[in-house]
């Protein structure tokens, strides 16, 4: 920070005021005394609120310029704010006169951003408060030139406040002698110092300026190279907004997935998807607007600078930097208007891997929306002359990419694994009859209660069709399922000499995925640079992608716990289509080896074991067309009881009366409660008295049979109960038995019941 007397012979020597100047400042100073003879009805008139919006006398403001007010003019609420700043009493302290200002302000701000403007007018709005107060504001309003003037004048971790700034100055100078032109030359010093500000902090002599508020840096732009670059950008709707958005949340500093579920609640981003939201915020940390502070993301100063300006500058900066081919684009339109279809092939030549227009329509919908193209009369897209002036900062030479980029960087070649393994390789998978030999045969396999027709249904739903090997298993929980697909996976990869490990995933569906990152994963934007968080199943498909000739097995366990239609949409889509493909990310090429997406690898078996009840959701048209459905209802207890290896008949006939009392209401039970109840009671020890032996049989119907009673009053569910309550204390199951009794009183005083109640 400067001292005082180093102000006092910087603003003293004159080199600050160039003769260059001197039609700015005059033009600056007659703005400031139009506005001072103003009486309160001249300035409250929509001309006079038109021209005080528009004062470029001051300074232009680029984009910001385009913002349309025009309803403000003529709005009573924000001309009355406008005209009482002039007489308003602040505070005498600094920096609560500084507070009351900006609260003001963003007062007004508000009144024109929800009634006038689609836009936020921030540039605008300000430079109008620097003509009605023009002690209070400066006439820089580009965020990173006000921080450098900022840095020279307030002490450090001061709030860069245009305010404080001016309170500096009078500090270090006395207070104004009230003229305008007073007013204006130590508005311009500010301009001043930011120009000089590498020569000031290094202790150089500072040079005579000749630019003025209204020229942009024209420094050459320093393009990253080619292989650092992003190959394009994904164009969200509201796409700088959201920006903007999520590096406002980030402020306080938040964890990313906190984030997510902020961004998501806000009513213009309600609609994306987490998975989207993960990427984007990838993006934006990838162009360096957002850091990370162990788990924490907080934007970084190129990032508050595009929450403080209306104009993106650092944002058009960072894209044309980091972004390929988004300079190519530029140095394109500067040739003259072109047709969006030239625009596109033309990006294409430049990035041979967009086979489609996806790519090249995103990069254009940011340079639309940045002000940088607009269209013409004739349907064609030329640069506005914002986009001209960075185009004439990109270097001569623009990045390429090379020659071999396309065989290099793609990971999707035309013969990957996954399309190319041989009818002759695939004949050597084992048939129905090796697998039901198998079944029969292995100690572990064989003691599953599963038919031939089960497993033959099975078996043939997976190899009717390459394209769909989608089978769901429905019906009752503790049926064995999920533990019959295991045993198919381990005898068929035995059979062909492969490890199960590798070739089998068993993913739980959680109830709260409403987006496809379960299963396939997500960028995480922790990271300097964006990593990807790959799951079991897409580490699975990707095994199975590269080894075509071998089979994959992935089971969804309880499938229907979320809704498939979302988090399995991009593998529904994939196998529908021939050569379809599954997507995982936007990024052009592989992050941590997940290539952006691969064909669909038709030796993938697919399985969804589903349950139903209260707890889950029905499945769509969609998903039940992709798939067989197999029912696993029918419960062979005596079947079951056959393979134990220690019998227990009193126990098993018990389970066998409670079954079939059960099964009409569909409330019975599988093999897994059956063989619960077995070996709660075989824990016990072999020889054991008959009424310990009741007891334990008691307590385990209670513990694992009762619970899933529950229902509407009808008289089938009523004659159930008494039945039910008769055969418990027929069995000297009495805790059993008074527990449907309590049961049968709810239903009949309430009309419904149910275990817990």
């Amino acid at each position: 920070m400067l001292t005082d007397t180093q102000v006092r012979e910087l603003y003293a020597n004159g080199r600050f005021a160039p003769a260059e100047w001197a039609e700015w400042q005059k033009n600056y100073a007659d703005f400031l005394a139009w506005v001072r003879a103003q009486s309160d009805a001249e300035l409250s008139s929509p001309a006079s609120q038109e021209r005080l919006w528009k004062a470029r006398a001051i300074t232009p403001v680029g984009p910001g310029e385009s913002v349309n007010v025009t309803g403000a003019y003529t709005d009573p609420d924000v001309v009355d704010g406008f005209v009482a700043l002039r007489k308003k009493s602040w505070p005498a302290d600094p920096t609560s006169r500084a507070e009351a200002i900006q609260e003001e302000g963003e007062r007004l701000l508000r009144l024109v951003r929800e009634r006038h403007s689609k836009r936020q007018p921030y540039a605008k709005l300000w430079r109008a408060f620097a003509a009605l107060l023009p002690a209070e504001f400066h006439c820089v309003f580009r965020y990173e030139a006000h921080v450098r003037a900022a840095k020279l004048l307030l002490p450090e971790g001061s709030d860069p406040s245009h305010v404080l700034i001016r309170a500096r100055l009078r500090e270090a100078l006395g207070n104004e002698d009230g003229s305008v032109t007073e007013h204006v030359r130590r508005s311009t010093f500010c301009w001043w110092l930011h120009e000089q500000f590498d020569a000031i902090s290094s202790g150089a002599t500072p040079t005579t300026s000749v630019a003025t508020s209204a020229d942009r840096i024209s420094s050459p732009l320093a393009l990253w190279p080619y292989g650092k670059q992003f190959k394009g950008n994904s164009w969200p709707k509201n796409g700088l907004e959201l920006y903007r958005r999520t590096i406002q949340e980030c402020l306080p500093g938040i964890p990313r997935a906190d984030l997510v579920e902020v961004l998501r609640n806000v009513p213009e981003f309600s609609t994306q998807s987490p998975g989207a939201l993960r990427v984007y915020i990838a993006r934006i940390a990838g162009l360096g607007l957002l850091q990370t502070q162990g788990d924490t993301l907080r934007p970084t100063d190129a990032g508050e600078s595009l929450l403080e300006s209306d104009v993106p500058d650092v944002l058009v900066e960072r894209l044309i930097e980091r972004v390929f081919p988004f300079g190519g684009l530029l140095r394109f339109l500067a040739g003259g208007p072109r047709a969006t279809g030239e625009i596109n092939k033309h990006l294409q030549t430049l990035y041979p891997n967009w086979k489609e227009n996806m790519g090249p329509s995103q990069l254009t919908s940011w340079a639309k929306h940045l002000d940088l193209m607009e269209p013409t009369t004739n349907a064609r897209y030329q640069l506005t002359p914002y986009g001209e002036g960075w185009e004439k900062r990109l270097p001569s030479v623009l990045p390429m990419a090379p020659a071999v980029a396309a065989a290099e960087e793609d990971s999707e070649p035309q013969d990957t694994p996954g399309e190319g393994a041989t009818e002759a390789e695939k004949k050597n998978w084992p048939s129905f009859e090796q697998l039901r030999h198998a079944f029969t045969q292995d100690p572990a396999a064989k003691t599953f209660v599963l038919e031939d027709r089960q497993l033959r249904t099975l078996h043939l739903a997976w190899h009717c069709n390459p394209q769909r090997r989608f089978v769901l298993l429905a019906g009752l929980s503790g049926t064995g399922k999920t533990a019959v697909i295991r045993q198919y996976a381990r005898l068929y990869c035995q059979a062909l000499n492969l490890p199960l490990d590798k070739h089998l995933a068993v993913v739980p569906v959680s109830p709260d995925w409403r987006d496809p990152t379960g299963m396939v994963g997500y960028l995480n934007a922790l990271h300097a640079e964006p990593t990807f968080q790959a799951e079991p199943a897409l580490r699975l498909v990707l095994r199975a992608v590269s080894d075509s000739a071998n089979p994959y097995f992935l089971v969804l366990d309880e499938m229907n716990l979320a809704r498939a239609e979302q988090y399995f949409a991009p593998f529904l889509s994939a196998m529908e289509q021939d050569h379809g493909r599954l997507h995982f990310h936007g990024h052009e090429t592989a992050v941590n080896e997940v290539p952006p997406s691969v064909p669909w690898p038709k030796n993938l078996f697919i399985a969804g074991t589903v349950n139903m009840d209260e707890t889950t959701h029905p499945f769509s048209d969609k998903v039940l067309d992709r798939a067989f459905t197999l029912e696993f209802w029918d419960v062979d207890l005596k079947s079951f009881f056959s393979r134990q290896t220690r019998r227990q008949p009193e126990v098993e006939q018990v389970l066998t009366e409670l079954h079939g009392i059960l099964k009409p209401s569909r409330r019975h039970f599988g093999y897994r409660t059956a063989g619960e109840v077995l070996a709660f009671v075989a824990a016990m020890g072999g020889d054991i008295p008959n009424d310990l032996r009741a007891e334990l049989v008691d307590q385990a119907v209670f513990s694992k049979v009762l619970p899933r009673i529950r229902g509407e009053h009808s008289l089938e569910f009523e004659a159930m109960l008494q039945e039910l309550r008769k055969l418990c204390a027929s069995r000297s199951l009495p805790r059993s038995a008074d527990k449907v009794e309590q049961m049968e009183a709810t239903l009949k005083t309430t009309g419904i019941t149910r275990f817990w109640s």
